[in-house]
């Protein structure tokens, strides 16, 4: 059984088009599964921003395929997302085009928060 994959990041907040987009990822990710044998698989990385204006200017959610960043602020319709990543079936995935992530993590130790800026570089 030969079995192709498609890497499909998402890139989200807490708004409704990025909860849309990730449900309309995984149900095409299932109907793909199923009649094109081909694997999608999913990463969903929620950012975090500390300033309201760069949330507002990120324009999430993000969708890159295959490394390619194919949808950018709005959740694509299910003919898109399914016609976007047919195009890159076969082809070998790459890095994301993004170069890193800056995201709050918070630690919670006694009830009290600890808040850290993180930022990774890929």
């Amino acid at each position: 059984m030969d079995v192709n994959k498609v890497i499909v990041e998402v890139q989200l907040d807490f708004s409704e088009e990025s909860d849309k987009a990730l449900k309309v990822l995984f149900n095409v990710a299932e109907e793909l599964l199923d009649k094109y044998n081909l694997w999608v698989e999913i990463l969903p990385v929620h950012l975090w921003f500390t300033d309201p204006l760069e949330a507002e200017l990120s324009d999430l959610p993000k969708i890159f395929i295959n490394g390619k960043l194919r949808f950018i602020g709005k959740a694509p319709n299910k003919k898109e997302i399914i016609k976007a990543i047919l195009e890159h079936a076969g082809l070998p995935p790459k890095t994301s085009e993004s170069l890193g992530y800056n995201y709050v993590k918070v630690n919670f130790d006694g009830g009290m928060p600890e808040a850290v800026l993180v930022s990774e570089s890929h």
